[in-house]
């Protein structure tokens, strides 16, 4: 995995047991290199810009709620027929179900899964969109790849409006915060 310079440290704050055992709908569970990256570096921002989804538990930025609320935003349109977004260059409307998002940048871009084609050590390959004019692009195979091509000049072809590569960095989130519920 390449090496990124961290701020903070792990504090373990992800459900490590749910990392494990959780499994998808075809049997797959998180990709291999998911589940190294998270152990590694925990839960925080990767590049400066972009939230990876860990499991945490009930905490708003799980990745059990972060995909679930992402996904309401677009799944009706999908089994309604009503597509209001490009799903390619390198995917189409058939591979929609399958899509799984794990991150999102702060610019409104997200990164997921497409986890009905589960290939060695439990990798999907993994895709970018925007849902407005990028389409669905694959971007990788494994979260190594992922920051070898975020990090490198290859993100410059993706991404249009970068003008340089991601930096190789990661800032950890060492306390989540709960909010009380207000009642009125």
């Amino acid at each position: 995995m390449k090496k990124l310079v961290t701020s903070g440290k792990n504090c373990n704050l992800c459900d490590l047991d749910f990392l494990e055992t959780y499994r998808f709908g075809n049997g797959c569970g998180f990709p291999f290199s998911y589940k190294a990256f998270v152990k590694q570096y925990g839960y925080g921002r990767l590049s400066g810009e972009w939230w990876i989804y860990p499991p945490l538990g009930n905490y708003g930025d799980s990745w059990a709620i972060r995909s679930q609320e992402i996904k309401s935003t677009y799944m009706d349109d999908i089994s309604e027929g009503d597509i209001w977004f490009e799903p390619g260059p390198d995917a189409n409307t058939a591979m929609l179900k399958g899509m799984e998002p794990f991150a999102m940048s702060e610019n409104g871009y997200y990164l997921f899964w497409y986890v009905d084609d589960c290939h060695s050590a439990n990798e999907f390959d993994i895709f970018i969109t925007d849902f407005r004019g990028t389409g669905f692009k694959r971007i990788a195979g494994t979260i190594d790849e992922l920051l070898e091509v975020m990090t490198g000049y290859e993100i410059l072809r993706i991404l249009p409006y970068r003008t340089e590569p991601y930096p190789a960095i990661f800032e950890c989130v060492e306390k989540l915060y709960q909010y009380p519920d207000i009642i009125i």
